[in-house]
């Protein structure tokens, strides 16, 4: 056992990644593995790997676009290694369970990946290119991405990966915008470039050689059968897998069911039903005739290690009697299995690695070319990890470490137990167990001893761990290029890692029949989950002692109406001891707040305090834009950024910084007196702040007020994004808002889903490009329903169709300003209006020919009796907070309308 500190180095070389993406899944999610995955049957998938050495990588845009029942049926099912390369983190997606957008839920999606994989057993991979939103456009999607950038990013992890197939998305088609086709065409193009090391000879220089793959496919995206390309080779998942209790399919789609911001459920499927369809885009050498499966005319088997050298004779003469061996020790662990006495395989396991490690030990002394010696290594390490194991399990070999602290500051102690428990008859030889940490950080040994432990009994060794003064913060290692739709890297090192490594990793090292063998875990800390006798783990996260956070993010003056504003400065002591503490804001020249300065003071980790500030502009201030910050000070040091904490049930929990500061608009904005507003709250919905930002009174909706609530006390009844999908009670008592509408009242739906077009749940036939003409049951007039249209181009120009409206010219005259500065998209679900009661007032066209034509429903108006039924499918909760000017003009223009106008 190592007694000295125990200290990590951050490694900078690119090959460095290569060797992390080696270490295992264990490393990529820390959330508790799966019953299929432990015991008697973990050990029986394992063993199902070991005499396969082909590997598969898939490469699509999003997160959501892999097929799961095909991922499970190569990784779970065929054995093989499988890898899943993301070319974005889903940023421009929506949220159906929360308020993360952007680069927050970029990492919400990062996360559901890793809890995908706990089911598909893919390894996740990730390219650097941002999700700017829906794209109708390949060249679009290629100038924001870059087009070299994003190339590399493919070639790249096709280097480290070493995958014999790729898997890509379709080269045409429009399902899910032309993202998909552009990451398609890429995977062709780097499918010759990752073989040619004059292309990207940076990587080549630090330690990614050149590779070629031999198969690239195209298929369709996410879970689905459709045929892409000629005579695709069809591969089944609706086939019964005894260890798994079910089909590929089956598990895939609970692996599916973890995208559950995308609205992904645990829906139950025909065990039997299930393909996925792949055609040939490339191939080397070229394939020759028709196939019947992705993996024809690729050898798989251990005799490929023998055959990658066969240009060395030499080399392949050495090589055959160990590889032969090694076959024949596999072959009596499988026959060895019993899931009563898993440890019969232990001894053929032990011998195994033993045989594999001597392979790898004679490379050394052989002549190999660099490109069979590359091949041989990567697969050798691969499969020595599924020897490491398969032994495990089938020992019945734990190892847990478990912090007393989740989130710790720099300088802070923390105390970390690291436990064996040998489940197994037999005893296991303790070679070592220790911690590695970060540079700086130091890892010292508090009790406990290493010895042999016997058969039913458990070993601990504790650990006084110290953060490092200057440790850095647990934020993600990519960050958004200014100004551009990808990301740097702050440590280039971790480059398609999902996340960074732990930091703090417990390593055992044991001997079983004389082999020596290791497992490594992250040190997590166990606490009370979300729901009634729950619990839950996370890895340990460092943060700053004071998190300081400032809302809202957005503070709007009109500058028609002198005003103050308040702003909430929140402070989290995360350390340790009681320490006074100060806060104030940091304004721009001639701004005011009051109070100046604040004291606060904490006396245990966790205390919070909060101080209201009332800002107030200079006098006769200008449309414009400043920025305020909040500085938080104690111990001569200053705090000038938060996290929020993104926690799922479904996902391991991860904290987002943010800057605590805030964007203060003084905007050319009129908001007449006496407007209320009842809001009825959708899903990722934060147009209620904007709301109070502009001084108007809202009430939140819930669902007793929308049954038996009086309606009639408020001016307007805004409905949230997606409400009708988000809030069943809304559908139910949807009669009530249109008896108001006809009271007089002002009723604005904000844009819904095509479950707005139906009672019950949508066919399947309602999510295609080409969505019926059908008759809302919630809309008050027949003829009309939410389509599929959207203008994806936020510099698209805007037709004022009725300029001289109210919605357009009260209390604010909308004009061609308006409708500068939009982020992302104009609008998504813009309905389809075949009624004369209702009116279009905006229409607008993208410049893209697959998008071409103008398109309505963008603001539809209808009278209804003495009131009026509005529908707004511009993506207002966007544009909010970003601070959109032309977007806060235009809500208040839809909730201004007076009772009965």
């Amino acid at each position: 056992m190592r007694l000295e500190p125990a200290r990590r180095a951050r490694r900078t070389a690119v090959a460095a990644a290569a060797l992390l993406l080696l270490r295992g899944l264990s490393l990529q999610a820390q959330l508790a593995p799966l019953p299929q995955t432990r015991g008697a049957t973990g050990l029986a998938l394992a063993l199902r790997r070991l005499p396969v050495v082909g590997s598969v990588l898939y490469v699509t845009a999003h997160p959501d676009d892999e097929h799961n029942g095909v991922l499970v049926r190569l990784s779970r099912g065929l054995g093989l290694r499988v890898g899943l390369l993301t070319m974005t983190r889903g940023e421009g997606g929506q949220n159906e369970i929360g308020p993360e957008l952007g680069e927050a839920l970029g990492v919400l999606r990062t996360e559901e990946l890793a809890a995908v994989h706990r089911y598909d057993g893919a390894e996740q991979l990730f390219g650097r290119a941002y999700d700017f939103g829906y794209s109708f456009s390949v060249d679009e999607t290629l100038r924001r991405w870059g087009h070299d950038e994003s190339l590399g990013d493919i070639v790249g992890a096709i280097r480290r990966f070493r995958p014999d197939v790729i898997l890509t998305l379709p080269l045409q088609g429009d399902r899910g915008g032309r993202h998909h086709e552009t990451t398609a065409w890429l995977a062709r193009e780097a499918f010759r470039a990752a073989a040619d090391p004059s292309r990207f000879p940076e990587q080549v220089g630090s330690g990614l050689p050149a590779w070629q793959a031999r198969k690239l496919y195209q298929g369709a995206t996410g879970n689905t059968g459709e045929k892409v390309g000629p005579a695709p080779v069809t591969l089944k998942v609706g086939v019964y897998d005894p260890l798994l209790g079910m089909s590929w399919q089956q598990f895939g789609n609970l692996a599916r069911s973890m995208h559950r911001c995308q609205g992904q459920g645990q829906t139950r499927v025909d065990p039997l039903a299930g393909e996925g369809n792949y055609a040939l885009v490339d191939s080397e050498p070229p394939v020759a005739g028709v196939e019947s499966d992705i993996l024809d005319g690729i050898d798989i088997g251990l005799g490929r290690l023998i055959r990658s050298t066969q240009a060395e004779q030499h080399a392949t003469r050495v090589l055959a009697p160990d590889v032969e061996r090694l076959g024949k020790q596999i072959d009596a662990a499988q026959s060895a299995f019993d899931p009563r006495r898993p440890q019969e395989a232990v001894p053929s396991l032990a011998a195994g690695l033993g045989t594999l490690r001597r392979i790898r030990a004679g490379l050394e002394s052989m002549e190999l070319s660099g490109a069979s010696r590359g091949e041989l290594v990567g697969q050798l390490a691969a499969k020595e990890r599924d020897f490491l194991a398969a032994l495990a399990l089938a020992q019945g070999l734990a190892f847990e470490a478990r912090s007393d602290d989740d989130l710790v500051v720099p300088g802070q102690a923390f105390s970390v137990t690291a436990s064996v428990w040998n489940q197994g008859s037999e005893a296991v030889e303790i070679d070592d167990l220790s911690l590695e940490v970060p540079q700086g950080w130091t890892a010292e040994r508090l009790s406990g001893d290493v010895h042999t432990v016997e058969g039913n009994e458990s070993l601990q060794v504790k650990y006084q761990v110290r953060v490092a003064e200057d440790a850095r913060y647990s934020r993600p290692y990519w960050r958004r290029r200014a100004g551009a739709d990808r990301y740097d890297l702050d440590i280039p090192a971790f480059e398609g890692l999902p996340w960074s490594p732990p930091e703090v990793l417990a390593r055992l090292g044991y001997r079983l029949e004389g082999v020596a063998a290791r497992l490594e875990e992250p040190a997590i800390a166990r606490y009370p989950g979300h729901w009634v006798g729950g619990e839950r783990q996370r890895v340990i996260g460092v943060v700053p002692a004071l998190s300081v956070q400032l809302t809202p993010a957005i503070v709007v003056f009109p500058a028609a109406v002198p005003a103050r504003r308040e702003l909430r400065a929140s402070v989290l002591h995360n350390g340790k001891d009681a320490a006074p503490a100060s806060l104030r804001l940091e304004l721009p020249v001639g701004w005011k707040a009051v109070p100046s300065r604040a004291s606060l003071s904490f006396r245990l980790e966790g205390d919070e305090d909060a101080v209201r500030f009332q800002l107030t502009p200079p006098p006769a201030a200008k449309p414009g834009e400043v920025e305020v910050r909040a500085v938080a000070s104690a111990g001569g040091r200053e705090f000038r950024e938060g996290y929020r904490r993104i926690a799922y049930d479904h996902i391991q929990e991860r904290a987002f910084f943010e800057p605590a500061a805030a964007r203060v608009k003084v905007m050319d904005i009129r908001v007449p007196a006496g407007v209320s507003v009842g809001y009825v709250m959708g899903a990722g919905d934060e147009v209620p702040n904007a709301l109070v930002q502009l001084g108007i009174p809202v009430t939140l909706l819930g669902e007793d007020a929308l049954a038996t609530g009086d309606l009639g006390r408020y001016t307007t009844i805004l409905t949230g994004i997606r409400a009708y999908q988000a809030r069943p009670d809304l559908r139910a008592h949807n009669q009530r808002l249109i008896r108001y509408a006809e009271e007089g009242g002002n009723l604005v739906l904000q844009y819904n889903g095509t479950d707005f077009n139906y009672l019950g749940s949508p066919p399947p036939s309602s999510s295609t490009s080409e969505p019926e003409k059908l008759d809302s049951p919630f809309a008050p007039y027949p003829g009309v329903s939410v389509g599929a249209s959207r203008v994806t181009d936020e510099t698209a120009p805007m037709t004022l169709l009725v300029p001289g409206h109210p919605l357009l010219t009260y209390p604010n005259r909308i004009r061609a300003r308006d409708w500068e500065g939009w982020v992302q998209e104009r609008g998504v679900n813009f309905l389809d209006v075949h009624d004369a009661r209702y009116r279009d007032l905006l229409a607008s066209a993208d410049p893209f020919p697959e998008n071409a034509g103008e398109k309505r429903g963008i603001l539809v108006d209808a009278r209804v009796g003495k009131g009026r039924w509005t529908y707004v499918a511009l993506s207002l909760f966007r544009q909010l907070p970003a601070g959109t000017d032309g977007a806060y003009r235009l809500l208040a223009n839809l909730v201004a309308r007076p009772r009965g106008r």
